[in-house]
């Protein structure tokens, strides 16, 4: 099965985020880019690093697991999700497997998780890493607990492995389908600024609350395998909910 996550509406124009920034040489206040910008090919429309997935798979007909393990590191002030050979800010973990987390700066992090499962880790000293089993299935943020509100990874904990990363086109592929009904589910973070909190002493923001993910369904049939190429496209309204 192929297909493709396109955009519906204008293309939005996103607004830089003000804050304290933490560099090599020091903090000063300045901009930095929205880490959720959403990524639009102006002439196709496509949707690059949205998440697809299938739901309605039966675990036990599914095909073998096809990621290796993912680590979830901070480095050069940002949190990333290391999977492969290239850091990405999407992951995908089975359920019932560990996680990896580390810094690798020598100033002090902390690496909060929030969603499916709930946990800060310190790391007061680089490339001391830590491990985490993930057994419950569904989204988990990780942002820095330092201040560090510029970045974040997303994993996603699956019970199969039919899981995707739209690229720079918006295209997604999953291969060895089992015959039968499902919904593809298009996930994208959502750009739009909600609040940001603030230290009381210093004023310095340390997270930032962005608006709900934008998401789109399409029924689809599998036979023997393969499906139709399909399009899903994702609604331009910022405030669409999961």
């Amino acid at each position: 099965m192929a297909g493709t996550v396109t955009w519906a509406g204008e293309i939005p124009t996103v607004p830089l985020v003000n804050g304290l920034v933490r560099n090599g040489t020091g903090s000063k206040w300045g901009d930095v880019p929205n880490h959720f910008a959403p990524r639009i090919d102006a002439n196709s429309r496509g949707v690059a690093g949205a998440v697809v997935w299938l739901t309605g798979i039966d675990p036990a007909k599914a095909k073998p697991w096809p990621y290796p393990p993912l680590t979830v590191e901070a480095r050069d002030f940002h949190i990333r999700a290391i999977q492969g050979e290239k850091p990405n800010p999407v992951g995908f973990v089975r359920v019932g497997d560990e996680v990896t987390l580390t810094s690798a700066d020598a100033e002090y992090h902390m690496i909060r998780a929030r969603g499916a499962t709930t946990f800060t880790l310190a790391f007061p000293k680089p490339n001391v890493p830590a491990r985490r089993t993930l057994d419950r299935a569904g989204h988990v943020e990780f942002t820095s607990g330092t201040g560090y509100f510029w970045s974040a990874a997303d994993v996603f904990v699956c019970e199969h492995p039919y899981f995707a990363v739209t690229d720079a086109a918006g295209k997604f592929r999953f291969d060895h389908v089992p015959p039968g009904e499902y919904e593809v589910v298009t996930w994208l973070r959502n750009w739009r600024l909600l609040s940001a909190d603030r230290d009381p002493e210093t004023g310095r923001t340390m997270r930032l609350t962005f608006a709900e993910p934008l998401t789109a369904r399409v029924r689809v049939t599998a036979t023997d395998g393969t499906m139709a190429e399909v399009e899903v496209a994702l609604p331009a309204n910022p405030g669409v909910k999961r």
